[in-house]
Order: C-alpha cells, then structure tokens, then sequence
C-alpha cells in the first residue's frame, strides 16, 4: 500500500477509534474499507448515469403515460 496523509476531524477520528476498538481494527482498516465503499458506489453511480444518458441519445425513455402509470401502481400522486 502507499502511505498518504489526509485531515480527518477530531469528532470523526474518535468515531473512527470506537469503531476500531469495537471490530478489533485498526483505524487505517476502517478508513481503508470506507474509502473501497465510497469509491465503488462512485464508479457505479457514474456509470449508471452515462448509461442513462445512452439511453436517452438512443431514445429509450419513458412516455407520460408509462411514468404516470408507475406513479399510480406506487400510489404517487403525478399530477
């Protein structure tokens, strides 16, 4: 791994350390295991987005009357 330095609040490093004592981790594990989440969800969620985008260019969207039909199954007022 390659060391980097980062500030982190006072507040967050003592969540940080009562999470560790209580999991048995170190800090750098938990800070290590919430940056792999972060940048996961990152990576998904953009993609999902260009993925949306596609769609749209290629004109796989949904008509007025599709979306109102889901509002209405999900009990959503749509007007």
């Amino acid at each position: 791994m390659k060391p980097t330095t980062v500030r982190i609040d006072e507040n967050m490093i003592e969540r940080l350390d009562s999470l560790a004592k209580n999991q048995d981790r170190p800090r750098s594990y938990l800070i290590n295991q919430a940056l792999k989440r972060y940048v996961e969800y990152e990576e998904w969620f953009v993609q999902e987005v260009k993925d949306g985008l596609k769609e749209v260019e290629q004109g796989e969207i949904a008509t007025d009357s599709e979306v109102k039909a889901m509002f209405q199954k999900w009990c959503v007022d749509a007007s």
